[in-house]
């Protein structure tokens, strides 16, 4: 069984640009494009490390790749969730209160 992902813990506004400021332990969700079509991913996060590691349950692909497109190029290929995306995930019991 996978450890439940807490809504305090999470960091809905996460930036990756001071990924490496203050980090305290906690998570945020990401679209990983790193390994070809675009995937939702944990990014857990503490001040010794990071981790990142795909969800079982996913959104649409299209869904996905409408919120890629919606931002900057990327050159790791992490992009940021959209409302949509965290409005599917809270609907879809991802992480719990």
């Amino acid at each position: 069984m996978k450890s439940p992902i807490f809504r305090e813990l999470v960091d809905w506004d996460y930036n990756f640009k001071n990924e490496f400021n203050n980090r305290e332990k906690k998570c945020t969700f990401v679209i990983d494009a790193w390994g070809g079509a675009p995937i939702l991913s944990l990014y857990k996060y503490t001040r010794f490390g990071i981790n990142c590691s795909s969800l079982e349950k996913q959104p649409p692909l299209a869904m996905l790749e409408t919120a890629i497109k919606e931002q900057e190029k990327s050159a790791d290929k992490m992009y940021k969730i959209n409302q949509e995306i965290r409005e599917w995930i809270e609907e879809n019991n991802l992480i719990v209160d």
